[in-house]
């Protein structure tokens, strides 16, 4: 192991370079074209003699699968997406340089999730002549918008396959500088709302029906937090309960958003002219549903509101179930003993309200964590950054994490 953790010193130069190279890449999702950033990858590979496998399955989003140890009957995949998000004209530095400034590196995806993706490659050629086990690198597109092209393709293409799963999300907290293991997600219940009105002139609205208001008055009966009584899983109260504290030390009262289920609305179209009165309006609703609840259950929440009237409809858009992988799992108890060796300290195992490829491999039975270098509170912001000292460490915790994952 000693010589693992070696490696890894000696090519920290390296390591941080590749990483501003990488950073350097436009990876911007939409459009979701990685071609650039995963043609950088190939080039690292390459010189470490490693064969892999691009894999494409719409034009521009392409994926790479590299393996060693295939011998082995035992498999890990280290899986982390190459995709960012777009960038406002706000940036203090060019978002597509990987400026070094201090003890930082700025630039888009410099915590969310382009470190991540440079520490678990090291990690994998740390390992490339002496494999303790069926190691497997997953670096993917599409996580930004969904991931249907990314992770849930290769699962379901048979791609990859594994024992367990480590993805590099960020998970540190900023304001404590101190990092968790993400074990579970809520899920989704993305949904259009169209209410159905009659036009009339602007200036006698009372002879028409206006689609607008009547919309904003459904949607206003929904509250941002939506309490209801939800069955926890016995072996998931830890991970919430942990994912509470954490949203609380962010801010006071952001830990209610966990157990509960979540209402935004983030669209709204309708009208065509000021003195017309709309007949038509239309709401993207985005609800989030906490572990021990469905979709189903969410959608029936939904309903309940509008039984029995013909004058609103409702379609759905996008659905996924929550997921989690319980805490006394092999792959948590290796990461959490790879975690404490390096970082000093037990990281809470947490469950977060956001939703990541995590839930893909588990819901194909893969044991599935997120834990990467990076921090929530920067991830998608204006001069997003990561300090060069957590890239170099996370790269030491992920060799030591699989030399235990598989001596376990």
């Amino acid at each position: 192991m000693v010589d693992k953790v070696y490696f890894i010193r000696n090519k920290r130069e390296e390591i941080i370079s590749n990483l501003i190279e990488l950073i350097k890449a436009k990876t911007i999702n939409p459009p979701g074209d990685t071609r650039e950033g995963i043609s950088k990858i190939c080039r690292i590979l390459e010189e470490y003699g490693v064969n892999y496998r691009i894999i494409e399955p719409v034009e521009g989003k392409q994926s790479l699968v590299a393996e060693i140890g295939r011998n082995h009957t035992k498999s890990l995949i280290l899986n982390g997406h190459i995709d960012v998000v777009p960038v406002s004209p706000n940036w203090k530095f060019d978002p597509f340089e990987g400026v070094v400034k201090g003890n930082k590196i700025y630039g888009r995806g410099a915590s969310d999730m382009k470190s991540g993706v440079i520490a678990l490659l090291y990690s994998f050629l740390a390992y490339i002549d002496d494999p303790p086990g069926n190691l497997i690198l997953s670096i993917v597109a599409d996580e930004e918008t969904g991931g249907d092209y990314g992770a849930r393709y290769l699962l379901e293409k048979n791609y990859i396959n594994g024992d367990s799963c480590l993805v590099a999300e960020p998970t540190g907290n900023l304001n404590k500088r101190k990092y968790s293991i993400v074990g579970g997600e809520k899920g989704i219940l993305w949904f259009k709302l169209v209410s159905k009105g009659k036009t009339a002139h602007g200036s006698l609205p009372i002879l028409g029906e206006n689609a607008i208001r009547k919309l904003i008055r459904l949607i206003n009966k929904f509250p941002e937090v939506i309490p209801r009584d939800i069955m926890i899983p016995t072996d998931a109260k830890e991970l919430i309960e942990n994912g509470k504290a954490w949203l609380k030390s962010i801010k006071n009262g952001l830990e209610e958003v966990l157990d509960k289920f979540t209402f935004n609305v983030g669209v709204i179209r309708g009208g065509e002219k000021a003195n017309i009165v709309p007949d038509r309006c239309e709401a993207q609703i985005d609800m989030r549903i906490p572990i021990g609840a469905t979709s189903e259950i969410a959608f029936e929440i939904v309903k309940q509101e509008i039984v029995s009237r013909d004058d609103f409809d409702v379609e759905i858009i996008n659905r996924t179930e929550p997921s989690y992988t319980p805490i006394d799992t092999e792959i948590v108890k290796a990461l959490k003993s790879a975690v404490q060796k390096h970082l000093g300290y037990l990281p809470k195992y947490i469950c977060m309200s956001a939703t990541s490829d995590a839930r893909f491999f588990r819901f194909s039975n893969i044991p599935t964590v997120n834990f990467g270098p990076g921090y929530l509170e920067v991830a998608h912001t204006d001069n997003e950054f990561i300090y060069i000292e957590d890239v170099l460490k996370f790269s030491e915790i992920y060799v030591d994490f699989v030399e235990k994952f598989f001596s376990s």
